[in-house]
């Protein structure tokens, strides 16, 4: 229990322990006489101290999670008690799933899961505009609501909405999938050890056409030779077709792997009926990641623990 309630409780046992010594024989004092009790509101001046904006750590890119950041600019402690975001750019209401403490002077950031993707001609639930509602409570009791349109100063709102609607796009019309699998090779004959990965188009009956262009290179592969990316020629029309794509790494310090966050999702260049796309990245699913994780280890010739 806090202080402050501890501090309260034990006033209010003297209180009735007092009572008690005072009360006239005969007078029982078993049952509490009920006394009203109003908890005030928090302060303008807390309220006016809090600043919202959104952000996204990488590894939540994949899940679509995005952090609500909470600067608590005030004099007084405060828990977000619940954060809930909307976005046009997204269906529903994102909800934050635990509270968070902020303390004077710092900032916390609360995690919500954004809807499914609005685009147009989407048949999703309608979103709402930017914004953001917060329940907050301080360590007194006192409790407020803070709303508003919080700042998004990286534009990941904006990102997220343009590599959603991109993928749907893409999606309408063909399925791209990457093999779970790595081929270790060495096409020169010098040992060096390169991997390749197959990257296969199926078309969606019924769709538009889509042409994949370009796949980009990551922090972690590089295509054999140096380039930044593959160029390709891939084409709905022509039916369902696969190509395979040759790598080397990018670079072989340690860290490289052990802080990977997105350098095993390759990014899809493509054009829907001649209209190009927001990159689309492909992502690897947990074998497809290991088995690049464990290619760069052995070209990079690290030593087995």
């Amino acid at each position: 229990m806090h202080a402050r309630a501890v501090r309260f409780v034990v006033g209010v046992v003297a209180v009735t322990a007092a009572a008690a010594a005072c009360a006239p024989a005969g007078t029982s004092v078993d049952e509490p006489t009920a006394v009203a009790t109003t908890v005030a509101p928090l302060e303008d001046d807390v309220l006016g101290g809090i600043a919202v904006s959104v952000a996204q750590a990488r590894l939540d890119r994949e899940r679509r999670v995005v952090q609500v950041r909470v600067a608590n600019g005030s004099a007084v402690d405060v828990t977000v008690v619940e954060a809930r975001l909307t976005t046009p750019g997204a269906s529903g209401v994102a909800v934050s799933t635990r509270g968070r403490a902020v303390r004077s002077g710092v900032d916390r950031d609360l995690s919500v899961a954004l809807g499914a993707p609005r685009c147009e001609g989407s048949a999703t639930a309608s979103g709402g505009a930017l914004a953001v509602e917060l329940d907050l409570v301080d360590d007194d009791g006192r409790t407020g609501a803070w709303h508003g349109t919080p700042d998004d100063p990286n534009g990941v709102l904006d990102r997220i909405h343009r590599e959603d609607c991109a993928a749907a796009a893409v999606a309408s019309g063909a399925r791209l999938s990457l093999d779970p699998h790595v081929t270790l090779g060495d096409p020169g004959g010098g040992g060096r050890l390169t991997g390749s990965v197959t990257l296969r188009l199926e078309p969606v009956p019924g769709g538009p056409r889509v042409e994949v262009v370009r796949v980009d290179g990551t922090t972690l592969l590089t295509p054999l030779g140096g380039a930044a990316s593959w160029p390709l020629a891939l084409d709905s029309a022509a039916g369902p077709a696969e190509v395979t794509l040759t790598f080397e790494p990018a670079r072989c310090d340690p860290h490289a792997v052990a802080e990977d966050k997105r350098g095993t999702f390759l990014g899809v260049h493509a054009l829907v009926d001649g209209v190009e796309q927001e990159v689309v990245h492909l992502p690897p699913g947990d074998a497809l990641r290991g088995a690049i994780h464990d290619y760069v280890a052995a070209a990079c010739e690290w030593p087995r623990s």
